[in-house]
């Protein structure tokens, strides 16, 4: 006789937002698949099952920022090498690859990758390919035997040429490739657009987000402009990412506190993503907006390659735990790592829920009690009592692991 479930999680808390409910139950899973939640389903009918006692169980986990093209960008690293051993199904790459190199992104990554692997198109042909500068203080060569040549390691930023900022090839790129592409990513930054691109680039961006139907994410920390410009070009749907960063332009006013343009695009619908790598991310700035009523509504990891020694980059279970110790509740937490991440990119059905027919995913945590410490790039410091530390992960019906990589 045919197995009913291929995996049974025996005994877990199962905590799913998006489902409205938190209760000890199994959770079982067919042809990849979520295929029942309840009280004591038999695991005699199953190919496999996992006592999970003691543990959280939660969807599958859905990081909405990360970079994920090794070997093209300085900052890529593999979506599976540091997702699905962290609870992470589902994950954004957010603008790494511009419409240019989109086709080897889609062939060489995307299609290779276990982690279901989606992506935001860079404004920018170039996508976040970094150019050099000749002259300067960056490292010498010599051609020949010739003089030393001084190359300059400041980059150039992907939009301070607007040339680059290509629309009709940025939204065939995107209508091209559904159900991988979501949208436009648009970075506001003064080492990427300087002040004189930062309104234009954003108009832009708006264009080819509502040529496509889809939305705009943007980068907003260390902006030359203000949150309220940068606010005037977004929609309900669109995200603004790094959106709890310290630097100048941020959402707190100098007295600390929450920017009335902030709250009412937050009452709106548009998205308050943490993107929590380096210095895009204030501890003060988080712990500030969580007390005023403003916690996030995604938390992702920004997660890239290891960088330089004063960058900060979390996995997505430890900002789960950060934000805890901000002050937010658990069902908080787990919300913002599912239901609202799946909601953001269009997927609420389909990932970031345990309802049966969703996607067959799941987070197996622990709740880990000691004494932890979190900090950015600032110095900032969050302490807390407890952690999540991510125990196993179910991808479409099947418990990951690592040797099937």
């Amino acid at each position: 006789m045919a197995a009913v479930y291929d995996l049974v999680l025996k005994g877990g808390e199962l905590i799913d937002p998006a489902a409205g409910f938190r209760a000890v139950g199994d959770v079982a899973f067919r042809d990849g698949r979520v295929a029942a939640v309840g009280p004591d389903l038999d695991e005699s009918n199953a190919a496999r099952a996992l006592d999970v006692s003691g543990k959280l169980v939660t969807p599958g986990l859905v990081d909405i920022h990360g970079h994920y093209f090794p070997h093209a960008t300085q900052m890529g690293i593999s979506a599976d090498s540091v997702c699905l051993p962290n609870g992470v199904t589902t994950t954004v790459d957010a603008g790494s690859s511009g419409w240019i190199q989109f086709d080897a992104f889609k062939e060489f990554v995307i299609r290779q990758e276990q982690t279901r692997l989606l992506a935001l198109i860079n404004l920018s042909a170039l996508g976040m390919l970094q150019q050099y500068r000749d002259g300067g203080y960056g490292p010498s060569f010599s051609i020949s035997g010739g003089p030393a040549t001084s190359v300059s390691q400041e980059p150039v930023g992907e939009l301070l040429d607007l040339r680059y900022a290509q629309v009709e090839e940025a939204v065939r790129c995107i209508r091209d490739n559904p159900g991988i592409t979501l949208g436009v990513k648009v970075r506001v930054d003064p080492g990427v657009t300087g002040l004189e691109n930062a309104g234009p680039a954003l108009e832009l961006g708006r264009k080819v987000a509502d040529d496509t139907g889809s939305f705009m994410m943007v980068h907003a920390a260390r902006s030359p402009i203000s949150m309220a410009r940068i606010l005037e070009h977004l929609r309900p749907g669109d995200i603004v990412t790094h959106a709890f960063h310290g630097a100048e332009n941020r959402i707190l006013d100098d007295r600390g506190r929450l920017r009335p343009e902030a709250l009412e695009a937050r009452d709106k619908g548009i998205v308050m993503d943490v993107g929590a790598a380096s210095a895009n991310f204030d501890v003060e700035v988080s712990r500030s907006a969580i007390a005023q009523g403003m916690p996030p509504d995604t938390i992702s990891s920004d997660v890239t390659r290891p960088r330089p020694a004063r960058s900060v980059v979390y996995t997505l279970p430890e900002l789960m735990s950060m934000f805890m110790g901000l002050g937010m509740p658990l069902e908080e937490v787990v919300a913002a790592a599912t239901r609202n991440g799946a909601a953001a990119i269009g997927l609420p059905e389909e990932v970031g829920t345990l309802r049966p027919g969703a996607a067959g995913d799941a987070a197996v945590l622990e709740i880990e009690p000691g004494e932890f410490e979190y900090a950015d790039a600032q110095g900032g410091r969050v302490r807390t009592d407890r952690r999540l530390r991510p125990t196993a992960t179910v991808k479409d019906g099947s418990l990951w692991e690592p040797s099937r990589r």
